[in-house]
Order: C-alpha cells, then structure tokens, then sequence
C-alpha cells in the first residue's frame, strides 16, 4: 500500500497517478529492493539523470510492502565524494555494503607484437567485434597504442568493484530468513 512519506512525494503522487499504481503493482507483496549503485550511477549519467538518494528513499520508504533497501557501492580511497555517498546512504536508512574499488593497470605497451597482431586488442575488444575488423584497422589501432607508448602511457587504470557475490548473498539471506516474496534489482550492467 502507499502512503506518502512526505508532503513533496503526496504532490508527486498526483501529478504521477499512474506511476504510483504501477509501482504498487511491483511492490505488491514483501519486497526487498537491492540497489547496485555503482552501476546505477553510471547509466544514469549517461542519461543525464539526476538520482537523489534521499528522496529515492522516501519514495520507497513510502510502499509499506518494502522491507529492505539494500545499497551496494565501492568506496574510492581518498576520495571524498565516495565516502560522503556511502555515508549519507546509511544515514538515510540505507543497509550499506561497501569494498574498496580495486585499481588495476592493464598493459597496453606494444613493443612485444607485431603490426599486424590482434592479441594486445583482445584485452580491450571482444572477439566477436575484432573478428570483423580488417588487417588495416588491427594496424592502426596498434599504431594508436605505439603513439601513446612514445608518450610514455604503457599502462591504463581500469578501476573495478563487483558486487555479485554480496548481492546475491543478501538475497539468499532475504529468501531464506526474512520472508521475502518481491526481489527488485536495480543496477544496468548485463551480469
């Protein structure tokens, strides 16, 4: 059932008739939503979207039928906009899970392989795409990585952090102890 949480979301809500029911209608039983912000984040920005997670809670804090809001994201070292995110989720009631980003340097020096040699591409390219690529662009996006090798650039920073397991964990935990009916992921990535 919804009930607004606050006078903003209550004028929201009738400007919104129809979003509201469809969310009731999502949020029809015992639900537990898990939000993969990292991911969220990035396709949201791409979008030019704007997500605000104090008001993201008071929307769901308004469904009466969810009893968890999950919030997976990685923490940055020393960057302090990462730490505010993390701790204003909690803040706003948020069960937060967090694991330092893991900064991985991926080689991208050429000077082992040939021109013609595809095998330094395979890191950054699927296969299926690269199969497609003729000789001429294999070369020449080798010689790309030869240009910024003579700048001096022979690693790129990749930056990962994988939330899978802990999400998955949670929701095994959701299923097995806390009566959990509705299992609501909120993320963008494809795994």
């Amino acid at each position: 059932m919804f009930k607004p949480s606050t006078e903003k979301i209550k004028l929201l809500s009738k400007v919104y008739q129809k979003s509201v029911k469809q969310l009731e209608s999502v949020f029809n039983n015992t639900t537990s939503v898990y939000i993969d912000f990292a991911n969220v984040i990035h396709w949201s920005e791409k979008l030019k979207w704007h997500i605000d997670l104090k008001r993201l809670k008071q929307l769901l804090n308004s469904f009466d039928t969810i009893k968890y809001v999950h919030f997976y994201n990685g923490l940055l070292e020393n960057n302090k906009n990462s730490e505010n995110i993390i701790n204003e989720a909690g803040k706003l009631g948020y069960l937060v899970t967090t694991k330092a980003v893991k900064k991985m340097k991926l080689s991208i020096d050429v000077s082992g392989i040939q021109k013609n040699s595809p095998s330094l591409l395979q890191k950054f390219i699927k296969k299926s795409l690269l199969n497609k690529f003729s000789i001429e662009t294999i070369e020449y996006l080798n010689n790309e990585l030869k240009e910024l090798n003579n700048r001096g650039i022979r690693f790129i920073e990749h930056w990962k952090c994988n939330f899978d397991v802990e999400l998955g964990r949670d929701l095994l935990i959701d299923l097995e102890h806390n009566k959990i009916n509705n299992y609501i992921l909120w993320s963008g990535d494809s795994d």
